[in-house]
Formats: C-alpha cells, structure tokens, sequence
C-alpha cells in the first residue's frame, strides 16, 4: 500500500473509532485536539514511503497496522477523558468497522464494475467512497448512538474487551496470511478469506455491544434484586414496630384516660400527651395494612419537611399486590416525590398528592408533585443531567416500571407547568 493508502487507511481507522467515542466524556479544548489529529496523523502515512520493498513481507504489514491502530489509541485518550478499559474497546470497534468496511469493499472489487471504463486505477477508492459512507452510518444506528443510552463508557467488563480484541487480532492475521494464496489469482480464496473476516468483525460488535448491554441488564438486575431484600427487611421491620406501636398507643389511652378521671392536678400534662395520641389516631387508614405503613411513614416525613401530602383512595382496590411489591412500589413513588418537593423553594408549592381510585377494570395510581429542574424525555424515558434534582437515582424508576409490569400495568409520566404527574395503570385479574 502506498502512503497515499496507509493516509486513508489513519482516516477511515479514525472516523470509525469516532462512531463508537463520540459521545464519551470530552477533554478540554477538545475541538482543537481532535482537528489537530485529524491533520497531523494522515501525515503518518508518509513516514512509509520507502518501505514498498517489504510489501511482500507480511509480518512488516501486519504490525505496520498494529501499531497506527495503537497510535489511534493514543491520540482517543488525548483527546477523550475516560477509563482506559471502555475507550480501547471503542477503538478496537472501531478498527473492527473499519476492516469490516475493507473486507466487503474486496469482495465487490472482483466483480466487473467499473471495469474498461476508464477509472481501473481508482476502483478501489471508488468502491471504498460507495461502501464505507453505508457501513459506517448502519454501524452508528445499529451500535454507537447507543453507547450514549447505556452509557458504555461508565462500565465495562474487561472480559469482553480481551475476548473481542483476540477475535479482531486472530482476523486480521489469517486476513494478512491468505493474501498469500489470493495473489496467486484465485478469487476463491478472497472471497472466502472476506466472508471470514466479515464474520468475524461482526462477532466482534456483537459481543462488545449485544453482550456488554445484556452484562449491564443482568447487573441493573441484580441490584434491584438487593434493593428489593432490602426493602423486604425494612417493611418487616417498619411493620414490626407499628404493631407495637399500636399496642403502646392503645395501653397508654387507657392510661391517660384513667389518669385524667382521676387526678386534676396535671391536666395540662395529661393534654399535651391526649394531643400526641389524637395525632396518632388520626393517621392515614387507606383499608390495606401495608399501604398504611408506606403512607404513615412518608407523611412523617413530608411533616417534617414542611410538605403537605394528601391521600385519597381505597387501599383495597390494590390488596392483589404482594405486600413487599406494594411496599417497594409505594416507597419509590412517594421517596421521589419527596426529594422533588425538599428541593422547591416556594412552600407552598411544597404538595404531594397521591390518589388510587377504579376505572373499569384498570385500577390507576396517580401521584403529583411540583418540580424545580428542567426534564427531558423520550419515549416515556426521562433524559436529563439532574435526575437527582428529580428525586430520582437510577434505580427508583426502574423498580417502579417493573413491579408495574410484573402485575401487567404501565407507567406514564406527565410534565405540564411544572407538575410532575406519575401515572400508573394495573389491571387486576382477580377482579
């Protein structure tokens, strides 16, 4: 290859590992970095001028190529700032696109396009300026818009990167060595040798994306699985102690109620503490005992934040849900819309409202509270820098979507001035 090629080889390597980093976390002055590579490491391709003599040395060629896709390397991290293990994986997709794109740009040379028409010296660029543009984009649609979804870059099993990085190296030397029969002149062996390649590059993406997303599934899975022991240990606890709680606070009415028959002396004491009790019997009786305990606790809470929450609904219409599912479910919702509301200025639009009411057969939770920060959305997903700002963790919704599903509901979310409305639909089978 001439340096003119080993140029546009650095380019194609480069747009390529771009499909898969660009939207990884940016260093300073980035524009500038990344221009400045885009001119300087083209120029690379001329520091092989005079090394046609090796062309037949295949040894030379393949670690040629090992070490500008290193040089790649090296340029990403000058110009991206993130761990190691994800950015060598986004560039070994890249390399793995690139000679993918390579590959079936070699199998259509040997068909007879172009051919007596007078361009015969510039079919390869042809063919390459027809299929790269097409291989390129599919590959950002199919794999590199959604490193930005998943956030790769964040998490990445080194495993992976090992397994696809030997599967790429094992390709591209067998790639190296047949090249051997296929300048002997049969297109067999090039046509073969590319199917190869082509298999094996898409083995490569496959198991750097397809994998890497089901690792994270399994992981976010995992989690919630924690979380939700977690949160079975806390509703035993929180219901253990209202029972007693209950007891205490029936024993010492009796008590007080004696007390005050019978000794004057202390009546102001004796009202403070028949104050307590009357705000402990007017807690929150939604009809369902564990709905109760959810609701009690978070009204603590909101009281002592200075926020109004109001509750109307028949707890019974949800008595189809497992007691720890409600409890997680309820939990999540009411915690969110907490740290929301802690977060509002004005006081008074420091208000939670929850209500569980029957429409038909669909039984629909529905919680509204004020927000501050700006959301985004797509397809009922929230997208914003500040999900904290929301109440939300990364966890909360996504425990709250999928104990919906479990009891064959959905969840939707609804933001107009302000107010965030988070509706839930269950359809209960055993009405």
């Amino acid at each position: 290859m001439t340096p003119y090629g080993v140029s546009i080889f650095i380019i194609e390597l480069l747009l390529a590992e771009m499909i898969f980093i660009c939207y990884y976390p940016k260093r300073k002055y980035f524009l500038f970095r990344m221009i400045g590579g885009f001119i300087l490491l083209p120029l690379l391709g001329f520091a092989f001028i005079n090394d046609g003599i090796l062309i037949t040395n295949h040894f030379y060629q393949f670690f040629k190529y090992v070490g500008l896709f290193i040089v790649s390397v090296l340029y990403m991290m000058f110009c991206f700032k993130t761990k190691a293990i994800p950015l060598i994986s986004a560039c070994v997709s890249g390399y793995t696109l690139q000679h993918l794109s390579y590959q079936i740009t070699r199998m259509i040379t040997l068909s007879d396009l172009f051919l007596n028409s007078g361009v015969e010296q510039f079919r390869d660029l042809i063919f390459e300026a027809m299929i790269f543009p097409i291989t390129y984009v599919l590959a950002f649609f199919i794999f590199g818009r959604n490193v930005k979804k998943y956030e790769f870059y964040k998490n990445y099993d080194y495993r992976l990167l090992i397994i696809s990085a030997f599967s790429l190296f094992i390709c591209l030397v067998i790639n190296r060595f047949t090249r051997i029969g296929a300048n002997l002149g049969n297109p067999y062996v090039v046509i073969g040798n590319s199917l190869y390649a082509i298999s094996s590059c898409l083995l490569v993406l496959f198991m750097n994306y397809s994998l890497h997303y089901l690792d994270m599934e399994k992981n976010k899975n995992e989690t919630l699985e924690r979380i939700s022991y977690q949160e079975r240990k806390q509703y035993e606890t929180s219901k253990n102690n209202r029972e007693k709680l209950n007891i205490k606070y029936h024993d010492l009415k009796h008590i007080l109620s004696l007390i005050k028959n019978n000794d004057v002396s202390n009546i102001d004491f004796i009202n403070q503490y028949q104050k307590v009790l009357n705000d402990y019997d007017s807690e929150i009786e939604s009809g369902n005992e564990t709905l109760d305990i959810v609701l009690n606790e978070k009204l603590a809470k909101c009281l002592e934040n200075s926020i109004t929450f109001t509750y109307l609904g028949d707890g019974k219409l949800i008595d189809f849900i497992n007691q720890y599912d409600l409890y997680s479910l309820m939990g999540n919702i009411l915690d969110n819309a907490i740290e929301a509301s802690i977060k509002i200025q004005d006081a008074s639009k420091r208000v939670i409202s929850m209500t569980i009411e029957k429409q038909g057969k669909i039984i629909s939770i529905d919680c509204m509270n004020y927000y501050e920060s700006k959301i985004i959305t797509k397809n009922n997903e929230i997208i914003t820098s500040k999900n904290e700002e929301l109440g939300f963790h990364g966890y909360g919704l996504q425990s709250i979507k999928m104990i919906a599903k479990k009891y064959n509901g959905e969840v939707s979310i609804g933001l107009e001035n302000n107010i965030f409305d988070l509706n839930i639909l269950l359809f209960n089978n055993d009405k």
